[in-house]
């Protein structure tokens, strides 16, 4: 599958009905970089970590795509590895992680697979994203976190749990489909638990899946409508759950049930809102989180009604004025 790198740290993933696409974009201009700068000093934050996510279905781009992208500002010196891992057979033992103790079994069979690595993993972690032999595709490190009542309840595993250094590397040597991936991933969640707070993409020739952790042991993952887009920065943003409508929603069983008796869900307020539920809503995510959202949505609707500051407001899901192309894709990074 042919990709272009070019220095600097943007990912996009591009499929196309029949057949996909990858195309990997690596570039941070002097504008992001004096932004970035800016933002640090007015946030007083010692690092920033900044990924954005967009999402497109089939039916909101201009050529018919399912589109993948996602934005990843880290420093300059974060060099990543593009690598082609090879299709293995007869394996044993398991997979261990670079960045803590987590470890899963290994497939006896591993697909053929891309992924871009961080420099310092060996290649064989942090795989960020990458598509595998069947056409599934996957962006797998935007970080968000989960709220302090959620976590006080279950928190994160952080010494065994899987984290973002490990996701791809265990999910694309077997996913078949996007949706099988995604619940791979919530059935590790349950099982060994999440070692912190990320959003994973996943896509193939048919349909989007994205997943959000909502504790150490509860996620949701959310089928993203043909005929539309998301944004993500940094921040949880699902909240519809339909636990009937299994075509487009898939959680861990407890979901619901545990935020009642956590008391991180009241019914008698209405239905459950994931996102009020399981994820954070700070200082941070009003000026730094809520801008990326607010500036996205407003670029392909811009008679949106909403106001930057109040990302409670933002829809989850939006149809753009005009379709959505992959050059507009590239040009939209933050």
């Amino acid at each position: 599958m042919p990709a272009k790198n070019i220095a600097g740290s943007i990912t996009f993933s591009v499929s196309n009905p029949g057949s996909i696409h990858p195309i990997t974009r690596y570039s941070v201009g002097t504008f992001m970089k004096k932004y970035l700068a800016f933002a640090v000093t007015l946030l007083g934050m010692g690092k920033v970590i900044a990924c954005t996510t967009l999402l497109v279905g089939n039916q909101a781009s201009a050529d018919g795509s399912f589109i993948i992208a996602r934005n990843e500002d880290g420093s300059a010196n974060n060099a990543k590895h593009k690598v082609i891992h090879p299709v293995a057979f007869h394996q044993q033992g398991e997979y261990k992680a670079h960045r803590n103790n987590f470890s899963w079994p290994l497939p006896e069979t591993a697909m053929r697979y891309t992924a871009i690595h961080d420099f310092d993993t060996n290649d064989n972690a942090m795989g960020e994203a990458g598509f595998n032999s069947a056409g599934v595709g996957m962006s797998a490190t935007e970080t968000i976190y989960n709220g302090r009542a959620a976590l006080a309840a279950d928190p994160y595993v952080t010494k065994t749990g899987i984290t973002e250094d490990a996701i791809e590397s265990v999910i694309l040597p077997v996913a078949q489909s996007a949706r099988q991936g995604a619940k791979l991933l919530g059935d590790i969640i349950e099982q060994k638990g999440a070692g912190e707070g990320f959003g994973v993409a996943f896509i193939d020739s048919k349909e989007i899946w994205y997943l959000e952790t909502g504790s150490g042991h509860q996620w949701l993952a959310v089928r993203l409508p043909a005929d539309s887009y998301f944004v993500s920065a940094n921040q949880g943003r699902l909240r519809h759950y339909d636990p009937n409508d299994n075509a487009n929603y898939m959680a861990s069983p407890t979901l619901v049930s545990f935020a009642k008796k956590q008391g991180l869900y009241d019914p008698a307020r209405g239905e459950f809102d994931f996102h009020q539920a399981y994820s954070q809503d700070n200082k941070n995510d009003i000026t730094y989180n809520y801008p990326r959202v607010w500036t996205l949505q407003h670029q392909f609707n811009p008679h949106l009604d909403t106001v930057v500051s109040e990302g409670e407001t933002f829809p989850v899901f939006l149809t753009p004025i005009t379709k959505i192309s992959v050059a507009a894709v590239k040009r939209t990074f933050f």
